[in-house]
């Protein structure tokens, strides 16, 4: 039975042979690995931790990608589990006691069984669409009304301060991450790693699956493939990507608080991935990055100064970059808008000469 499993695991993650479309991921993540080894050496130790902040939003962004850009699954509670990856690893550490490897397992689990449980009564159901995109932003909801009116085990609206950083220890040997380097480097080095494996997994045999389910599911249904299945395992492993990146951050800040659950950042996870191009994994990932980098910037200016720049940028993704900001589509669209406005003045001009004349 093992060797049946595994033949069929192997049949499933099957490579094909490497093309030309290979060598912008191989580039991708050649650069992200000299960008990781150079970056402490550049930038100060506050900006770098700015920067770690940021790329551990682009772990969350690279979790919605999949499930949004892969399956096509669209959810306004995504953060649902980033907050609950949080919530666990602080409860872990603070209350309990578990060293931070402990706490973060703990995170993953309590996220993997309540993403299990609300996708299996979701998806198995048929909804889909924007019903389970209201669905999921009702579960965001609950989940932020308890962590503010569980005060007992999530602090209120205080939240949970105190949160130790991250340590290990291998072979007797304790290993301290908690300063800006080495923070920088474990947060660094585990999205480099999940990016690159959620590439090759995208590009094997089950990719093409997904693909399949996203573009008609009816159709896929028809050949043979259980695609509530395949969307629950999709659903829940982008949730325990989120509940990751819920831990980092809550490890790297020293505080978690019930604002991880809000609906505006859920909102900016939606942002992000259309920007950087759905189904891209490395473009929500930069896109996520920069947008945070600009929100704090911002925000030093005016804390309500970001919530209208955010629907400014949301509305002139819809409109001029649908497909995100992937060169070629972004530059037809914005041909086919500058042909569209000037064809418009065309046509008032000479409705405005017409008239001119008839007078």
């Amino acid at each position: 039975m093992f060797q049946r499993l595994k033949l069929h695991v192997g049949l499933w993650l099957s490579q094909p042979k490497p093309g030309s479309a290979d060598v912008p991921f191989v580039l991708g993540s050649a650069l992200g690995l000299l960008l990781i080894l150079i970056l402490p050496h550049c930038v100060e130790p506050y900006m770098l931790s700015t920067v770690r902040d940021a790329l551990v939003m682009g772990l969350l962004a690279l979790s919605y990608d999949l499930l949004w850009g892969k399956a096509g699954v669209l959810t306004l509670g995504h953060t649902t589990f980033l907050g609950l990856g949080a919530y666990g690893f602080a409860v872990a550490t603070v209350q309990f006691g578990l060293a931070p490897v402990g706490a973060i397992l703990i995170g993953l689990l309590c996220t993997g069984m309540v993403a299990a449980a609300v996708g299996y009564f979701l998806l198995y159901a048929g909804v889909r669409l924007h019903f389970f995109a209201i669905v999921s932003m009702a579960v965001l909801i609950i989940a932020q009304q308890l962590a503010t009116s569980w005060q007992s085990v999530t602090g209120g609206d205080t939240g949970i301060l105190g949160i130790p950083g991250l340590t290990a220890t291998f072979a007797g040997h304790s290993l301290d991450l908690s300063s800006p380097i080495g923070s920088w480097y474990a947060v660094a080095a585990v999205v480099l790693a999940i990016a690159c494996l959620t590439s090759l997994a995208c590009r094997s045999h089950y990719g093409k699956v997904l693909a399949a389910i996203a573009t008609n599911e009816w159709r896929a249904r028809a050949c043979g493939y259980h695609t509530s299945f395949h969307l629950l395992l999709l659903f829940v492993v982008s949730a325990l990507l989120a509940a990751l990146a819920g831990c980092l951050m809550a490890a790297c800040s020293g505080v978690v608080a019930p604002d991880v659950f809000s609906p505006l950042l859920a909102t900016e996870v939606i942002l992000w991935v259309a920007v950087g191009g759905r189904g891209t994994i490395g473009g929500p990932v930069i896109a996520a990055v920069a947008f945070t980098l600009l929100k704090q910037r911002v925000s030093s200016y005016s804390t309500e100064l970001w919530p209208l720049l955010l629907g400014a940028l949301f509305l002139g993704c819809v409109l001029f970059l649908p497909d995100g900001l992937r060169a070629r589509k972004a530059a037809i669209n914005l041909r086919r808008f500058w042909r569209a406005m000037t064809a418009r003045r065309a046509l008032s001009g000479r409705a405005v000469r017409e008239e001119g004349d008839n007078g």
